[in-house]
């Protein structure tokens, strides 16, 4: 079993870079012209709900992304993220009282942002997507998908919600939610993996799992992504502790088990407030990966000036 793992650290002015390459013999007399990858750019939590609707209400949604961020989302061919919550017709609670956690988004919010970031896929494999009952969860997915947006994944892991596939460039992605809090079983994703892996260039588990707040990955997690891997899972990426946590590689594929937040108000710490964007760029062979630092800073999500880190795995 070969594995390695990467301890990652955060800077915004200036970065740390990390380059693995891969070592591949060739017999070829010339240099063949680069491939093109596909580029998907995945980052953490999403929150349109409390202290982010009312900046966007003051500024405009537009506010919230700064030009760095929209330029860092234009540079993709698909763009993918964790929506932790609902778009209902519903007065927001948490506004009200942000001790109940139960968020819904304004669907005009909702719609300017995913669209003004041109966000592909969203996944629903989370705590908050039946904040407002199975009404509210289906009502999500209907404005998802009016807006052009794929959903996919359930609180429940319920089978019939649990994977999209996103066509590019005559290539099949295919995203799988996980949520490890309501049913920890694995059971329905590893076979969501196994079902899709003949019909997918590329499967991609997005997992909503771990300790809020906790800098590493726990037993639990490390279990769950190896046995996504195991099942054919190209790529894990990670949700839910609202702070970056360490990155893994199992088997030749890359686990990173949180990027932490990408638009939240939780401005109580550095931690919570510094997340990072992956970027994978898909070939035929390799896949490379580069991450960025997103800082918030009340409401407003910039990216840091220098890249964090970047590799590349067979």
């Amino acid at each position: 079993m070969k594995r390695l793992s990467l301890a990652l650290g955060i800077g915004l002015a200036g970065g740390i870079a990390i380059f693995i390459p891969v070592a591949r013999e060739s017999s070829l007399p010339f240099v063949t012209p680069p491939e093109s990858p596909i580029r998907v750019l995945f980052v953490g939590d999403l929150m349109l709900d409390r202290n982010v609707a009312r900046t966007a209400e003051a500024e405009g949604a537009e506010a919230l992304f700064a030009t760095s961020t929209r330029a860092l989302f234009a540079d993709a061919d698909l763009r993918v993220g964790n929506f932790e919550g609902t778009i209902t017709s519903n007065p927001s609670i948490a506004r009200r009282n942000n001790k109940i956690l139960r968020f819904t988004f304004s669907p005009a919010l909702t719609k300017a942002v995913l669209q003004g970031l041109n966000i592909n896929a969203v996944s629903l494999a989370n705590n908050h997507a039946l904040d407002f009952g199975p009404e509210g969860y289906a009502q999500t997915r209907a404005a998802l998908d009016k807006d052009g947006v794929a959903a996919f994944g359930h609180p429940y892991n319920n089978l019939a919600y649990l994977s999209t596939k996103v066509e590019q460039n005559g290539k099949t992605l295919c995203l799988v939610g996980y949520h490890a809090l309501f049913v920890a079983s694995t059971a329905p994703a590893v076979d969501e993996i196994g079902r899709l892996r003949p019909e997918c260039w590329r499967v991609v588990v997005l997992a909503h799992w771990g300790e809020e707040y906790q800098p590493l990955a726990n037993a639990a997690q490390k279990t769950a992504a190896h046995a996504f891997v195991d099942a054919g899972a190209d790529l894990v990426v990670g949700a839910h502790p609202h702070v970056v946590q360490n990155v893994e590689v199992y088997k030749d594929k890359a686990i990173f088990y949180s990027l932490g937040n990408f638009m939240f108000d939780q401005n109580f710490s550095w931690e919570t407030t510094h997340g990072l964007a992956l970027r994978a760029d898909f070939y035929e062979d390799k896949t490379g990966f580069v991450l960025t630092p997103i800082s918030i800073t009340e409401q407003h999500a910039s990216v840091g000036t220098s890249t964090l880190a970047g590799f590349t795995l067979p």
